[in-house]
C-alpha cells in the first residue's frame, strides 16, 4: 500500500493525504478485440488553474524504424503545445543518454528516445516513472511463490524480446536466460536464488506449471491482463498495477515543483491511471 502526503499550495499548513491513488481495474477496461486504444497515441490533459499533467498513451510499435510513423509526429506535436517544466517517461532512466538527432533517437529507443530528444531540446528532467525491479520484485514477493512471479518476468521481459528477435536457438536461449538471471533479477533485483533456481529447466518446470503447456519459443502467448482466467494473467495484472500506483506516486510529487509534466507510457496505463490522475490535479 502506498501512502502519500501532498501539500496543497492552495491551502497553507494544511496537507492532504491519499492513501493508494484510484486506479480502474485491468478487467474493467473496454477495448477492441485486438486491445487497441480509441487513437495511437491517445492523449488525456489533466488540467487545473496553473497545473497541467498530459498523459501521452501509447501501442509500442514493433519497428522503430518506421520513423514517420504518425505516432511519432502526434507525440511531438502534443509535447510543445504542453510545453511541458519535466518530463516522465516509461522503461528505466534515460539519463546518460543523448542523441544526435531526432531520427537517431526514434530509431534507437523509439517513443521513449523521442521524448528524451524532445525534452532535451527544452533543457528540462526525464524521469523514469517506472519502480526499480528490486521494488517490484518485493511487493509481488508479498502476494506470490517466487516460482510464480519469476516465471511470469522471465517470459515477459526476457523471452518476448527474444521472440520478437527472433532468437529460436535453444543455447542462444540459455545463454540470455542465465545473463538476464545474473543481472536482471539476482544483481538489480536483489533476488537470491538457489543453484536449481537458476537452472533453465527449472524455469520450463514452472512454466508447463503455471501456464498448461511446454515452454516453447515459437509458441509464447502474449500477456493479456484483460483475461480473468489464469494464474499467469493475474500476476501480469498485478505487476502493471503496481508499476500503475508507482507511476502515480512519481506524479504526485514531482507535481508539487513543476507545474506541467508530460508522460509517456504504453496507453493501457492511461486508462488505468486516469481516476488517480484526476485524484491528483484535483487537489490544487
Amino acid at each position: 500500500m502506498f501512502f502519500l502526503i501532498c501539500c496543497n499550495k492552495n491551502q497553507k499548513n494544511k496537507t492532504s493525504v491519499i492513501q493508494n491513488l484510484k486506479t480502474k481495474s485491468y478487467l474493467d477496461i473496454k477495448l477492441d478485440s485486438f486491445g487497441h486504444l480509441p487513437s495511437n497515441p491517445y492523449i488525456i490533459e489533466f488540467k487545473k488553474k496553473e497545473k497541467s499533467i498530459t498523459f501521452c498513451g501509447v501501442e509500442h510499435l514493433t519497428n522503430n524504424s518506421d520513423v514517420t510513423n504518425k505516432m511519432f509526429k502526434e507525440i511531438e506535436k502534443s509535447f510543445l503545445k504542453a510545453n511541458p517544466s519535466i518530463a516522465i517517461n516509461e522503461g528505466g532512466s534515460v539519463d546518460g543518454k543523448k542523441y544526435a538527432s531526432k531520427k537517431e533517437a526514434i530509431l534507437k529507443d523509439g517513443e521513449i528516445g523521442l521524448l528524451k530528444y524532445l525534452s532535451d531540446s527544452l533543457k528540462i528532467k526525464t524521469i523514469n516513472g517506472d519502480p526499480e525491479i528490486d521494488y517490484e520484485l518485493k511487493e509481488l514477493s508479498k502476494l506470490y511463490p517466487k516460482k510464480e512471479f519469476l516465471t511470469y518476468l522471465i517470459t515477459e521481459r526476457l523471452l518476448w524480446s527474444l521472440y520478437d528477435s527472433k532468437v529460436t536457438n535453444y543455447d542462444s536461449i540459455v545463454s540470455n536466460y542465465n545473463k538476464f538471471l545474473a543481472n536482471y533479477i539476482i544483481k538489480k533485483g536483489k533476488l537470491s536464488l538457489s543453484p536449481n533456481e537458476k537452472t533453465f529447466d527449472y524455469f520450463k518446470k514452472n512454466y508447463q506449471e503455471l501456464v498448461g503447456r511446454p515452454f516453447e519459443i515459437n509458441s509464447l502467448k502474449p500477456t493479456n491482463p484483460f483475461d480473468k482466467n489464469g494464474k499467469f494473467q493475474e500476476i501480469g495484472r498485478k505487476s502493471k498495477e503496481i508499476r500503475d500506483q508507482f507511476l502515480l506516486q512519481k506524479t504526485n510529487e514531482l507535481l508539487k515543483t513543476n507545474n506541467r509534466i508530460y508522460i509517456v507510457f504504453g496507453g493501457w496505463h492511461l486508462l488505468t491511471c486516469e481516476p488517480g490522475m484526476h485524484q491528483i490535479i484535483n487537489q490544487y
